[in-house]
């Protein structure tokens, strides 16, 4: 019988790292609509943001409108530039990431995402990285709620309708790189994973409340148990996990 774990991956510091070409293009994106306002990022957090909200804080900071169809405009400029620009040479796809991805769907888990990319955007960027399309299925994006929170029970919804069962948020597991990654899988009773691929360490992850840290999704067999295994084999296999070092690697 296939098992019914759900796993969602979030994309940017746990799928892959697109080395700053993704923001470039959000910030043309902004210049190409509005002109040179010296658009920047700056002081606003990034990391486990979605496209939506960091969409409204950029536009609120120059006293622009942001309306539907603002927004419209915005998504389908940065969809333009993101794909004319992130090439497979500028993405970096993160250790044991499409490894993992490919065992758990092998082992019968039901994989999807859960991000704050933009839909289109997310595809774009999982394609540059050489992930195959069905790889994940469904997913809840960043204009699917205003906070990482409301994206969950989006995902567990779209993958009851993908795979025409429910799945129990005492099963599905959240591998993320940032402590909003963990809060929304607690949230809801889920599990979380954090990996330290992206800004946080496996110590700031672990403090921010995830089941497990890790350094990195390299150790596929140990966390394909841990996540599809018994309680007590989890718990056994979680304190097997190879231990992270301070260069981001596992010994």
């Amino acid at each position: 019988m296939p098992d019914r774990s759900l796993v969602l991956f979030d994309i940017d510091g746990t799928l892959l790292r697109t080395e700053g070409v993704g923001i470039a293009a959000m910030l043309r994106a902004f210049n190409s609509l509005y002109g040179d306002r010296g658009f920047s990022f700056d002081g606003i957090e990034i990391a486990g943001a979605l496209d939506g909200l960091l969409f409204r804080r950029l536009m609120d900071t120059h006293g622009l409108p942001h309306h539907d169809e603002a927004h419209g405009k915005f998504r389908e400029a940065y969809r333009s530039e993101l794909n004319s620009t992130l090439t497979p040479a500028k993405v970096r796809r993160m250790p044991g990431a499409i490894e993992l991805a490919h065992a758990l769907r092998t082992q019968g888990a039901a994989v999807g995402l859960l991000t704050g990319n933009y839909e289109e955007t997310a595809h774009i960027k999982i394609r540059a990285a050489g992930y195959a399309s069905e790889f994940f299925p469904f997913g809840a994006f960043g204009a699917d709620g205003p906070s990482r929170r409301h994206l969950t029970p989006v995902a567990l919804e779209r993958a009851r309708a993908h795979h025409g069962r429910n799945f129990d948020p005492a099963r599905v597991t959240i591998i993320g790189d940032t402590p909003l990654d963990i809060d929304c899988a607690k949230a809801h009773g889920c599990r979380a994973i954090g990996v330290a691929t992206g800004p946080y360490s496996t110590q700031q992850l672990r403090d921010a409340g995830a089941d497990l840290a890790v350094a990195n999704l390299e150790a596929t067999t140990e966390l394909l148990c841990w996540i599809l295994g018994s309680e007590i084999l989890s718990q056994d296999l979680a304190s097997r996990l190879p231990s992270p070092v301070s260069d981001g690697t596992m010994r």
